[in-house]
């Protein structure tokens, strides 16, 4: 009967550590997501940069054959993309909501940076250095 009891109190103080276990199995690190789902995200991005360039090329406020200026708005939407996608899948949002923002912001390209950057900052606000 003691054992039993032994048994009992171990498995109920094991229970918490099995959660935790099952918690930590269940997020994701930016090596767990195939190269095919970066490559979509990327694309989606890509391609929202590629909107917003000729956009900007439309209005007059680019020359057209500039590719510097196309190079730089393909990585700004890049990294503002591949950001909304982490973003997003932090926040645990549909497929379809993440690839849609992340086309978005991957359009919004410079914006989005400032946008993610002020959001970040008010989220997780550093506190000052006390030394």
């Amino acid at each position: 009967m003691n054992i039993l009891r032994i048994i009992i109190l171990s498995l109920h103080l094991l229970l918490p550590l099995a959660v935790m276990a099952q918690d930590a199995s269940r997020s994701k690190n930016p090596l767990d997501y195939s190269l095919k789902q970066y490559g979509l995200i990327l694309g989606i991005a890509l391609l929202g940069g590629v909107v917003s360039w000729g956009a900007k090329v439309r209005k007059g406020e680019l020359p057209n054959w500039s590719i510097n200026h196309l190079v730089g708005e393909l990585a700004t939407s890049a990294l503002a993309g591949l950001l909304c996608f982490w973003i997003c899948e932090w926040a645990g949002s549909a497929p379809l909501l993440t690839a849609a923002l992340t086309g978005i912001v991957g359009h919004m390209g410079t914006k989005a940076m400032t946008m993610l950057e002020q959001w970040g900052q008010s989220r997780f606000p550093s506190t000052p250095n006390q030394g």
